[in-house]
């Protein structure tokens, strides 16, 4: 019977290479980064992530550094092994119990011998269902897996965003060193000339100053955004040689509806599936409480062998008064050994049947309902805050979009034309040298201002991608833009003639 059970539940794999495609496959669709790199093995990924960081990361390549180096990656992976190991375990029967026992006889002879073999079969019930609970566990991690290496995933593209904003920083700070330098040289000039005062040169001085320490915090800026996108990336090498190729792409068009993004969610959002097998799984643990009322019945086979004593403990005088009495004269002790008294062996079938008679598991019964209950109104609670979550989010990513374009077409080229006017007016006297420096400090502002906004339109749209568990080219239904297009900032930098 043991030996039946046990081939019934040991033909449970223990490879867990199924379950991390799966999650693979769902990371995919949640951030469309190509599932087959979280599966290479160490060396291989070693050798993928060298090749990448020698030419360069954009966007994209960043995201695929880190499916291959991060050992957050690697640790949810590995998850998925423990969870299936523990899934295997849950199909597996209980071992048969043998029983035996061998009592000697305190005057000689053969023992008394005993032996029980018995197999617990309320396990015939017991294991299905549990089963089951397992399987939805193993889903629950499998999906937990792949939300983590999403979330890896967006996490780095949040940091390459920052990182690429952070170095065209670095180029905006250095243009604005060059304008203060070319205005210390114009005030200079002026006041040679007797056009210009002393004064207007120490306010150019000043603010070449201000120029040399904005680009030294702008380096600084950058080298923390790079560190925070190298930690992201497993990596421990110096974050200021690592070269970016990319730029923040140009802010999207969203004309898409908040119910259409709550479809996407309630169908793609990794979290969301996670809860929904929660609730599967607390079903699943109230069926297997059910049937746990009787835990215990064990049918098995019981062999004894009945002792045989030597006569060596006979009471002489006993059996010698004994037999006096019944011939009715004296009668000398017998001296010949007896047979051996009763039956040699017994056998047959056993039966353990343990009886619910005060303990029907009725208290974890009541406590698995409970739990049922509680996953789904935990299921319900998050849905609630996805459909908050997306139209705030929704709302941002509309926001940001139109100031990063109001920036673009409106108020850099009109800070621009300021600058221009204000060097021409200079020039023949009728604008102020403070005008010209508020002209300048206005510019340079506002491009600072157009650094932020596009950095925040793209971080919204990634937001968002969180929010709804799919990738922004799925939202918007059409390909992914050219990241080398569209750079975040424009090139040219105003320019100032003496």
């Amino acid at each position: 019977m043991g030996a039946s059970l046990l081939s019934l539940g040991g033909c449970a794999s223990l490879d867990a290479q199924p379950e991390m495609l799966r999650s693979a496959d769902a990371m995919e669709r949640a951030v469309g980064m190509p599932g087959h790199l979280i599966l290479r093995d160490e060396a291989t990924a070693e050798i993928a992530t060298r090749e990448l960081l020698d030419k360069g990361l954009s966007a994209e390549q960043a995201a695929q550094v880190a499916l291959l180096n991060n050992p957050r990656v690697r640790g949810a992976m590995l998850s998925i092994g423990v969870s299936r190991a523990d899934f295997v375990q849950s199909t597996l029967y209980s071992n048969p119990a043998l029983f035996l026992s061998v009592l000697l006889p305190d005057g000689g002879g053969r023992p008394y011998v005993e032996v029980n073999l018995a197999q617990n079969i309320a396990e015939l019930w017991l294991v299905p269902a549990r089963t089951k609970v397992a399987q939805r566990d193993l889903d629950q991690v499998v999906l937990e897996a792949a939300r983590v290496t999403a979330n890896v995933v967006l996490d780095v593209r949040r940091a390459y965003v920052r990182a690429v904003q952070s170095d065209a920083q670095i180029e905006l700070a250095s243009d604005g060193l060059d304008i203060a330098t070319k205005l210390v040289e114009i005030a200079a000039l002026r006041q040679q000339a007797g056009s210009g005062s002393e004064v207007d040169l120490n306010l150019a001085r000043a603010t070449k100053l201000q120029a040399e320490t904005n680009l030294r915090n702008a380096k600084l800026a950058a080298a923390e955004a790079k560190a925070e996108l190298s930690r992201l990336l497993g990596l421990s090498d110096d974050p200021r040689q690592m070269v970016l190729t990319g730029s923040t792409r140009e802010c999207s068009t969203w004309n898409v509806s908040a119910e259409q993004l709550q479809k996407f969610a309630r169908a793609a959002r990794l979290d969301l599936q996670i809860v929904d097998r929660s609730v599967e799984s607390a079903e699943a643990r109230t069926r297997l409480e059910r049937v746990r009322f009787l835990r215990s019945l064990e049918i098995g086979f019981s062999f004894q062998l009945a002792e045989s004593r030597s006569r060596g403990d006979r009471d002489w005088l006993a059996e010698t008064l004994f037999d006096s009495l019944q011939s009715g004269a004296p009668t000398p002790p017998n001296l010949m050994p007896r047979a051996t008294e009763g039956p040699n062996a017994i056998a047959g079938p056993t039966l353990s049947l343990e009886l619910p008679v005060w303990d029907q598991n009725q208290a974890q019964i009541a406590k698995a309902d409970r739990l049922l209950e509680q996953a789904r109104q935990e299921r319900d609670a998050m849905l609630v805050d996805a459909a908050q979550d997306i139209h705030i989010g929704l709302a941002r990513v509309r926001t940001a979009s139109e100031n990063a374009r109001f920036y673009r077409d409106e108020f850099v080229p009109t800070a621009k034309r300021n600058v221009s006017l204000a060097q021409d007016g200079y020039r023949i006297g009728r604008v102020s040298f403070l005008s010209l420096l508020e002209a300048q400090r206005a510019y340079i502002t506002t491009r600072t201002n157009q650094l932020d906004a596009l950095r925040d339109a793209a971080l919204a749209e990634i937001d968002l991608e969180r929010v709804t568990g799919r990738p922004v080219a799925a939202l918007l239904d059409r390909s992914k833009p050219n990241e080398n297009q569209n750079p975040a900032v424009p090139s040219d930098a105003v320019e100032i003639a003496p």
